[in-house]
């Protein structure tokens, strides 16, 4: 219910927008035509632009942090047993919203079997390209697809009938049945929508505006006469196209004005960009695909070095993209030994460009590759902000002497898969010890003060992941709140592990999702046990750790 009311409220929002500008500055003109396609184009935009989820592309600027480790996502199911399982609120709005929209096509399919029925009591005569029926049962001249329906009263030869006779058959060339038709059926399914209604009767006049114009010539005067001689005919159906069509003024009033109104083009093609407006707000929508969470401080006294940064995880953007190059696969592409291995690789052929030294100049350089089917890396390059003086370069030439890698597998079979590798040079005022020929990272005796967020071996949960994902398993609690809400999502929790293994500063980050969810995984986060801490050039290190939680309710 909550996914048909956002549709219907996004609905009625921009067709109240587009009708409103109508309203204002089209209506009551004398370029009917454009207001006819107007008025349909409208309709169709406001029902299927909120259908559209573009997302918005992520922000190319450079982060000024460096990702720090998440751990796989944990859920958290609980199931539901409503309180009362009987018929919900929910359901019994879909089932009325259903029962009118059944009733009003019922209406509609009454309509076109009662035209159908007339034509075939009446007397047909096949004049190409129209056909004219005539019954005792017609009280009034209309017009529908390509049938025009004519009455016993009123003489085809008389200069009134060759005047209707006309405007009924502008109906029929211009295929006005087709719009009202397909009204018929928006303002059935979109009921509840007022301004279909306005657009769907603002059309049915606008037919009218576009036949008399055509059928009265020269003869406005007399063909006015003939509107108001004959206004008080009655309508037959609400399908068809009605030479007596009130209101009889706005017709007549439409007959007798000649001026052009100021600004005319410029009333037309100001709705463009009103129309873009409304396109951009309802049809674009942030990417709310999980990213890495960046790193609250991360600094590390020692000599001019390269500080390496790596986020092992593939770019999710789409399954594939051009040259069968994927970017999320079932089984990612892994470095030889693993991700210990990787840093230890970068952490040894990384040099810090000398211009870049001297220049005091530091910065994170993000390396985008493809890693083959065969574990071969190519299509080295780098994305986003370049903080020169040799940095981008040294990180290509690192990445592109990488031995090969395991390849990525999709669906039983070896993929070439696109991977991103941030690499954060940066300096300090530390003494240096290098080694000849080599520039070496120091760091002084660990303390909680310096916290990593990248080290040779990360901080474990004791026995493992799946230790870990029992323990929260086995000690989270779903808030009552939030059940009750039905409220469920991911909620990260991040934290830093200890060069002792302890938890401190534990704190949620992203949007809050409320309802007691965060509170629960900051509680059960603090009273995990002493994990085994992460080390850093054979030292423990205090490490910032991710930890995402998803919550989710089953019925």
């Amino acid at each position: 219910m909550t996914v048909l009311l956002t549709y219907l409220s996004k609905v009625i929002i921009c067709s109240a927008v587009l009708y409103g500008y109508y309203y204002i500055a089209l209506r009551n003109n004398r370029f009917h035509q454009w207001n006819r396609y107007y008025l349909v184009l409208i309709t169709l935009v406001s029902l299927l632009t909120p259908l559209l989820q573009i997302p918005l592309p992520g922000q190319a600027a450079e982060s000024s942090t460096v990702l720090s480790y998440t751990t796989r996502i944990v859920n958290i199911r609980e199931t539901v047993i409503p309180a009362n399982p009987g018929i919900s609120s929910g359901m019994v709005l879909n089932i009325l919203y259903i029962v009118v929209i059944a009733l009003l096509l019922t209406r509609t399919l009454i309509s076109l079997f009662r035209i159908k029925n007339l034509i075939r009591r009446s007397q047909v005569q096949e004049i190409p390209p129209y056909r004219f029926v005539k019954n005792k049962d017609i009280k009034a001249p209309f017009s529908f697809f390509r049938y025009i329906f004519w009455d016993q009263q009123t003489s085809l030869n008389s200069p009134e009938g060759q005047q209707i006779f006309k405007h009924e058959l502008v109906h029929l060339q211009e295929k006005h049945s087709t719009d009202k038709l397909f009204m018929e059926l928006v303002t059935a399914v979109c009921w509840i929508n007022p301004f279909f209604h306005l657009i769907k009767r603002e059309l049915a006049l606008v037919h009218e505006f576009l036949a008399d114009k055509k059928a009265a010539g020269e003869e406005i005067a007399g063909y006015a006469q003939t509107i108001l001689q004959m206004a008080f005919q009655s309508k037959q159906f609400s399908i068809t196209n009605d030479f007596f069509h009130p209101p009889i003024k706005r017709r007549i009033l439409m007959l007798t004005q000649f001026h052009t109104p100021r600004f005319s083009y410029l009333r037309r093609i100001m709705v463009l960009p009103l129309a873009t407006f409304i396109f951009c707000s309802l049809a674009f929508v942030a990417d709310k695909r999980p990213s890495a969470i960046p790193a609250l401080t991360t600094t590390a006294a020692a000599i001019p070095s390269a500080t390496i940064a790596v986020d092992t995880t593939p770019v999710k953007k789409v399954t594939t993209r051009k040259d069968n190059v994927y970017t999320s696969v079932d089984q990612p592409p892994t470095f030889q030994g693993g991700e210990e291995a990787l840093a230890k690789y970068l952490s040894k052929n990384t040099r810090y460009p000398k211009a870049a030294q001297e220049k005091n100049i530091s910065g994170t350089v993000y390396v985008n590759y493809v890693v083959d089917e065969e574990g071969n890396i190519t299509d080295v390059r780098t994305v986003g902000k370049n903080p020169g003086f040799g940095l981008a370069e040294e990180a290509m030439r690192v990445v592109k002497g990488m031995p090969q890698w395991i390849p990525g597998r999709h669906q039983g079979r070896t993929v070439s898969v696109e991977f991103n590798l941030p690499i954060r040079f940066m300096l300090d005022d530390g003494k240096q010890t290098p080694k000849t020929g080599d520039h070496t990272v120091n760091f002084p005796p660990p303390n909680d003060k310096e916290v990593f967020t990248f080290v040779e071996q990360p901080p474990k949960f004791p026995g493992g992941e799946d230790a870990l994902g029992r323990y929260l398993i086995k000690n989270l609690h779903y808030p009552e709140e939030a059940q009750k809400a039905k409220v469920s999502g991911i909620t990260f929790v991040q934290f830093i592990v200890n060069a002792d293994g302890t938890i401190r500063d534990v704190n949620t980050v992203g949007a809050k999702k409320g309802y007691g969810l965060e509170d629960e995984a900051i509680r059960v986060v603090k009273a995990m046990p002493r994990w085994k801490p992460g080390v850093q050039n054979e030292r423990q290190v205090a490490v910032q750790f991710n930890l995402p939680i998803r919550f989710s309710l089953q019925n």
